[in-house]
């Protein structure tokens, strides 16, 4: 099979789909790889490292897609991207076909087979495509809340650490999944006083497990909302509804009961989801203050760490690739009932519930796209 590894259009993105040790594997299998001049310089990885691995070298991204029947990358591709993918083309990144109706538009227009990251699920039911990035994200936004504390960037004046005498920083979290985790182990770390607030208890107590009594660990009621938030100095969400916008948790009235130059990181990016006034942001602009409160919900927060998130990334999507460029994808998803959860788009067909809702479109089953797959 031949593989692309076009280089990342998306704003502030340094990552690249896979490694050179990646391409080795894929070369000494049998397969052909095609990857973008620069692709990789960001990750730490030269041009001449990927020759050395075996692959060709192109100029552009848009001679990768046209010279690939896979193509492995990292964000979702945008809107350049959708003029070079072509008919019955493989991606394989982070899709999120609920949040980009451009990009269903193509995919079934092109009768695009696409899986995505975030869906993907090994034997246990984990996410471990999504894991990585997410802890990542999660530790980041501990050290980005830090930064925007700072009178310097606009915060209160509070340095996020400990010191005798000196009362530490409150910091409120969201969620108990792998990128709230991320956030408490930091956050613990530097002496900060640690809130998790979840809908679950399981989460609460596998967490507590691993941080101990280094955090409180509560449900996620409203009377326990409203009283953390009112002292919380750092804000860190990690649920996603989805944009659901008549179900927000913290609504803009809530933001006045919030100690002003306080800091609210959104690593969800759940747009007017779980916190009415949240919007995405950027790496060049990180932050608006909406009420005297800073905020910051920056999509690819694991982007600015390249060479740290390309390795993690690239590591546990490496046996997928594999396995799609040995079997196709065609046995793989008939092999693997975890990559099957990752198939949003089948040959063209929607397989993605909430993008269907989302945008009106038709959706499909596996199984009803199986009995009308082409020969």
């Amino acid at each position: 099979m031949k593989i692309g590894i076009p280089k990342e259009m998306a704003n502030s993105e340094y990552r690249v789909g896979m490694t050179h040790l990646g391409v080795r594997k894929l070369v000494e299998a049998g397969h052909e790889a095609f990857v973008c001049s620069g692709a990789g310089i960001y990750s730490g990885i030269n041009d001449q490292q990927y020759r050395d691995a075996g692959a060709v070298i192109l100029e552009s991204s848009a001679e990768v897609y046209v010279n690939s029947d896979l193509i492995v990358k990292v964000k979702p591709p945008i809107n350049e991207e959708f003029e070079w993918i072509r008919k019955e083309q493989i991606i394989f990144s982070y899709i999120l076909p609920e949040r980009n109706r451009d990009l269903c538009h193509h995919f079934i227009q092109k009768e695009i087979t696409a899986f995505g990251y975030e869906a993907v699920e090994d034997q246990r039911g984990d996410k471990p495509l999504l894991a990585p990035m997410s802890e990542i994200a999660g530790r980041m936004a501990i050290m980005v809340a830090s930064n925007f504390l700072q009178t310097t960037f606009g915060g209160k004046g509070l340095m996020v650490g400990c010191m005798s005498g000196i009362a530490p920083v409150e910091v409120v979290i969201l969620g108990a999944g792998i990128a709230a985790q991320g956030a408490a182990f930091v956050a613990a770390g530097l002496g900060c006083n640690v809130t998790v607030l979840n809908r679950g208890i399981n989460r609460l107590k596998v967490l507590e497990q691993r941080l101990g009594r280094r955090a409180v660990y509560l449900t996620l009621s409203n009377e326990n909302l409203t009283k953390f938030i009112g002292i919380a100095d750092i804000l860190i969400n990690t649920i996603d509804q989805m944009g659901e916008k008549d179900a927000h948790l913290i609504s803009r009235e809530m933001l006045r009961d919030m100690k002003k130059g306080s800091v609210i990181v959104d690593v969800a990016c759940d747009k007017q989801g779980t916190i009415e006034t949240s919007k995405p942001t950027t790496h060049e602009v990180p932050v608006y203050v909406i009420d005297d409160i800073i905020h910051c919900a920056i999509p690819n927060l694991p982007g600015a760490v390249p060479q740290t998130a390309t390795l993690a990334l690239a590591e546990a999507t490496l046996p997928y690739i594999l396995k799609l460029a040995n079997q196709g994808y065609k046995k793989s998803v008939l092999n693997d009932m975890g990559l099957r959860k990752g198939l949003c788009f089948y040959e063209g067909r929607l397989l993605h519930m909430r993008a269907s809702e989302n945008f009106g479109l038709d959706y499909n089953t596996f199984e009803s796209c199986s009995l009308q797959r082409k020969e």
